[in-house]
């Protein structure tokens, strides 16, 4: 059929079903208070794909309550997808993306307040997880620690209970600390690092460059054969390799014990272009799979977070099946294929162009979203 109108569900946001997402969740978020009642509100940006990260905020009258919501929304509907719940206080305003990196920043202790779910139920459309329809899943709370909970302390714990250690920062009583710009020019100087940028003085993203990647335009299919497998295999594993290389060489810098969180994505960001962020929000949570890209230090308090495109992997488990050699550098958790992104070629750009123009509609600058990438 000839296209008409330039009109796609899938792909780069923000796509129509960006808005109407957006639309419903408002609508309908007064009878989902209702069931659960203590939803205070919630939000799905639209650039994580809607089942990547749902942002909520809860009611907080006893510890760990905001937890419990999220959980209990695992269970309500199609948020039985959603990948990443973050639990924010009920005056959090949950649709101001910097106000979630500045929680992120002040309030959370990976150590403590990450929480992951093996073996839940994934959205199909979820190309990273690493079988279809299941995934593990990441509740990060990011709230108020309330008068009641240990890792307060204080007068207000309940007679009997004790203090639970936590860094004063967690409760409240100073600055969350961070690194400095100096810190930033250190990392930057690494050759691997293409970018470098700090969301907030404890938030770092760095880019680099990985070979042999999924292409946007093609995808990877995975080989199914093991007598083939070799190439995606080392492939594979030099992806890591270079995650785990960059992760430890930050690591050891002279004020890195302040790095909480390190996020690692693909350079085909432009970390300080006109609308990165968004780019950015995308490839944190669509290329990410809690069980295989998510590692933690020695004591848990900082986390590396791998937004690396998923370069296709049988396991360790089917390497070992297949009598092959197995390196430490092999995921345990299969990486499946990747898909293309869902792109319009100039061909098509063009023809719908001049067909709108026939009707008496201005030409029009196509988005990066729906040309290319």
């Amino acid at each position: 059929m000839d296209a008409i109108a330039p009109m796609t569900i899938v792909g780069l946001p923000p796509m129509e079903d960006g808005y109407l997402g957006e639309a419903i969740t408002d609508a309908f978020l007064p009878i989902l208070n209702f069931q659960h009642r203590d939803v205070v509100d919630m939000f799905v940006p639209l650039q994580t794909g809607f089942h990547n990260l749902a942002i909520i905020a809860s009611k907080q009258r006893y510890p760990r309550q905001a937890r419990k919501t999220c959980l209990g929304l695992l269970g309500a509907g199609q948020l039985m997808f959603t990948k990443i719940s973050v639990a924010v206080d009920p005056s959090h305003p949950v649709k101001d993306l910097n106000a979630l990196l500045d929680v992120l920043h002040e309030k959370v202790d990976p150590r403590s307040d990450l929480v992951t779910i093996p073996g839940m139920v994934a959205d199909t459309l979820d190309t990273s997880s690493p079988w279809e329809n299941v995934h593990d899943k990441l509740l990060i709370d990011a709230t108020t620690l309330p008068s009641a909970d240990p890792r307060k302390g204080g007068v207000g714990l309940p007679r009997g209970t004790g203090f639970d250690e936590s860094p004063d920062w967690r409760r409240g009583q100073v600055d969350a600390p961070g690194v400095s710009v100096d810190f930033c020019a250190k990392v930057r100087a690494m050759d691997e690092v293409t970018e470098v940028i700090l969301l907030r003085p404890s938030i770092m993203v760095i880019t680099t460059k990985i070979d042999d990647t999924p292409s946007p335009s093609n995808g990877m299919q995975a080989i199914l054969d093991p007598a083939s497998w070799a190439l995606q295999v080392e492939a594979s594993r030099a992806q890591r390799q270079r995650i785990f290389q960059l992760m430890n060489s930050i690591w050891q810098l002279e004020e890195s014990d302040d790095l909480r969180w390190l996020f690692i994505t693909d350079d085909d960001v432009k970390l300080h272009s006109a609308g990165a962020n968004q780019k950015l929000l995308w490839q944190l949570t669509v290329r990410f799979d809690v069980g295989r890209d998510l590692h933690f230090d020695a004591d848990h308090s900082r986390v590396c977070w791998d937004a690396t495109t998923p370069i296709p992997h049988p396991g360790r488990k089917a390497l070992m099946s297949a009598g092959q050699e197995i390196s430490a550098l092999d995921p345990i958790l299969p990486i499946r294929s990747w898909p293309a992104i869902t792109i319009h070629d100039q061909e098509t750009l063009t023809k719908v162009t001049n067909m709108a123009g026939y009707d008496g509609y201005e030409q029009r600058t196509w988005q990066p979203n729906v040309s290319g990438w």
